[in-house]
């Protein structure tokens, strides 16, 4: 008894006095940024799921260690793959078979976010929501309207431009975005593919068959970096 109330103080002290503000600085160039950020703790964990290539952005990494606010509670699922369809279906499955976790995090490793990403689309409440961001070729976002199925292929025609506030879209890529427990599982185990269009407007398009409501917030920005044109 007496080890166990040790044990017990001192977790105590370890939480004790637990700090509210982080300092993060960030050597870009010749420039040093400098960011005081205020400490969220978000108590219902998630599992980030993050297909990479071989090789990782360093943009990529300074980025999620500045602004994913993760978790000590959060599960993590990564690929090194560089077929991108195989790899979502590898997160996604393992999320399904393996987690029991509430949301599943989907993060495209050349994607930047602002801080506290899942917070901002966990304050939405729906079944899968995600913030948005440009072709690296065309320049325009990467959400699209359906607009029919001839011989088997989904058709979808992008946006020109970004709307506002908070949308259900009928596609969007699948770089950022916070779908639920359920939804995951209504999806099916490996749910994406390339028979039909992109790997995921193939998922789109199965939401939409699902009647499972696809939402873009259009105030989260986020930056599409790299070099080759997806």
């Amino acid at each position: 008894m007496a080890k166990r109330n040790r044990h017990k103080q001192n977790l105590d002290k370890l939480t004790e006095g637990t700090p509210t503000k982080r300092k993060v600085v960030q050597k870009v160039g010749q420039i040093i940024d400098k960011e005081e950020q205020t400490v969220l703790i978000r108590k219902t964990p998630i599992c980030w799921g993050i297909p990479m290539d071989e090789i990782g952005y360093s943009k990529f990494f300074t980025n999620f260690t500045r602004n994913a606010n993760m978790m000590p509670w959060d599960g993590v699922i990564t690929t090194e793959s560089t077929y991108l369809p195989d790899a979502r279906n590898t997160i996604h499955e393992n999320y399904v078979k393996s987690s029991d976790l509430p949301f599943l995090m989907m993060l495209d490793s050349d994607i930047l976010f602002p801080y506290n990403i899942v917070g901002m689309l966990m304050k939405h409440n729906l079944p899968i929501v995600g913030g948005w961001y440009r072709n690296k070729k065309k320049n325009t976002p990467v959400v699209y309207d359906f607009v029919s199925t001839t011989d088997g292929v989904n058709n979808f025609r992008h946006r020109e431009a970004p709307g506002t506030g908070l949308e259900k879209v009928d596609g969007m890529g699948a770089g950022c975005w916070l779908m639920t427990r359920e939804t995951a599982i209504a999806l099916g185990e490996r749910p994406y593919s390339m028979n039909g269009g992109g790997e995921d407007l193939v998922l789109c398009k199965k939401l939409m068959d699902l009647n499972i409501p696809l939402h873009v917030d259009w105030d989260l920005a986020l930056a599409h970096v790299g070099v080759f044109f997806v």
